[in-house]
């Protein structure tokens, strides 16, 4: 047993030494220059342009570039891109007014081996005129989404997978979706006429300035949830599993908020006689104020995390 032991370490060290030969042999004959193993093509940026009056919808698929979609005051949406012949954009307005973006990789197997060296970040940039009032939906795996600027939009859809969603001066007639496995949120100023739906796993949740006409919905997983001056006609429902609930100066019709083991601590907007809190913790300490019994009701259970509420008076 022990000489083959050292058989199969004998022949383990003798491969790996071929291979370094091999290695430094390939890379002298190249002159010991890297970027001769680059099997990247250099980008070349490239612009389109589409009249307002032809599109309704405008739809976003994109792999790793970041995405950033901003309202302007042309009349036009212009599209500006980094491609090459072999990684490019497939840009197709349809005949219902569906505007499709769609990154198109055109490689064999064979060429995803070897060194992809590049500086440079690829971004998608599409300038939208303010007053579009059709749908965005937008998606990435690893890029970010960065959707500012509008307000009259009919409703936005965004998703990544690792990617930060950003959202800033929105407002949509209907729904906001946005969902992602690890990204963050950074949203800001936003009014939709209906819901907001916000879904994460591990990605932390910042909401500041809202004023939402129907139901707001947060759920994650170990992020935190940072809420601050929200407004929210219909309920505002909240679950985490191991992270953080905070607000200030939260109102809604009702409140429900539920971790596992994420502290609950906040500030809601109005007159006490109008609520009526519950709040349950098995191990956590709770400090709640008292309220009346009211139409708004605020309930509050965690496992193990500690709950801390308090009113805040309006302006």
């Amino acid at each position: 047993m022990e000489s083959t032991k050292k058989i199969i370490m004998l022949v383990a060290g003798g491969l790996i030494i071929i291979g370094v030969v091999i290695a430094l042999l390939a890379f002298a004959l190249v002159g010991f220059n890297w970027n001769s193993f680059n099997t990247s093509l250099p980008d070349e940026q490239k612009s389109y342009s589409y009249d307002l009056a032809s599109v309704s919808n405008l739809t976003i698929s994109e792999l790793d570039a970041d995405v950033i979609i901003v309202g302007t005051d042309d009349d036009k949406i212009k599209i500006t891109s980094y491609e090459n012949k072999k990684d490019a954009y497939t840009i197709d307005l349809q005949a219902n007014g569906n505007l499709n973006v769609n990154r198109s990789v055109y490689k064999h197997w064979y060429e995803y081996i070897g060194f992809n060296i590049s500086n440079q970040k690829r971004t998608l940039t599409i300038a939208v005129p303010q007053k579009f009032t059709g749908q965005i939906e937008a998606s990435t795996m690893s890029g970010n989404l960065d959707l500012s600027g509008f307000e009259s939009l009919d409703a936005v859809g965004a998703s990544t997978a690792s990617g930060q969603i950003t959202l800033k001066n929105v407002i949509v007639a209907n729904q906001i979706k946005a969902s992602t496995m690890s990204g963050n949120f950074d949203l800001a100023n936003l009014h939709p006429g209906k819901d907001v739906d916000l879904n994460t796993s591990s990605g932390e949740i910042q909401f500041n300035t809202g004023k939402i006409d129907g139901n707001l919905s947060i759920s994650s997983l170990s992020g935190n949830i940072d809420l601050a001056d929200i407004n929210i006609k219909g309920d505002g429902d909240f679950e985490n599993s191991s992270g953080k609930v905070n607000f200030n100066r939260l109102a809604a019709n009702n409140v429900s908020i539920s971790t596992l083991s994420g502290d609950v601590q906040g500030s809601i907007l109005g007159d006490p006689a109008n609520y009526k809190i519950t709040a349950d913790s098995l191990s956590g300490r709770i400090d709640i104020p008292n309220s009346g019994n009211g139409k708004i009701a605020v309930d509050i259970s965690t496992s193990s995390g500690n709950i801390a509420i308090e009113f805040a008076a309006a302006n």
